[in-house]
């Protein structure tokens, strides 16, 4: 009977504590805007190398959002406004936009709701995903290449 109490502490707590992570990906509990350069587009994610000298992840979304928008991010000088998380030192961004060569590409609006959600919470994906990713049915878009 210990065991078995461990076992479903045990389950409980994991559950709590992944659970809690994918949860503050988008939002508008810490909005920055950040200018600097992409120096690699690797999807899902690129690296934008800012002015302060700080490297960020930038979480791209589903790319079928992007080819239905004609969106192309380039390596060369951005600015980015989106929600900023720091995690042991690493930093993330989930765009709100991003700014490159005098066009803007919209992601999520002022509230942090992704556009392709269309204001039904993150990750909804038009009905891809089940509500758990980026429009892919698995994963909740922390997959990031670059992720340490």
């Amino acid at each position: 009977m210990k065991k078995l109490m461990l076992v479903i502490l045990a389950m409980f707590v994991a559950t709590t504590v992944f659970g809690q992570r994918a949860t503050y990906m988008w939002g508008n509990d810490n909005v920055k805007t950040v200018s600097g350069v992409i120096t690699d587009n690797q999807r899902p994610c690129a690296i934008l190398k800012a002015d302060d000298g700080k490297e960020y992840k930038v979480h791209l979304g589903p790319i079928w959002y992007w080819d239905q928008n004609g969106y192309n991010l380039s390596l060369s000088n951005a600015t980015i406004k989106g929600n900023v998380k720091e995690i042991n030192g690493v930093y993330d961004i989930f765009p709100f936009t991003i700014e490159q060569s005098g066009k803007v590409m919209v992601f999520a609006d002022d509230n942090g709701i992704p556009k392709w959600s269309q204001g039904k919470g993150w990750g909804r994906g038009y009905g891809r995903g089940y509500g758990r990713g980026y429009g892919h049915r698995w994963g909740n878009g922390w997959n990031c290449p670059y992720r340490k």
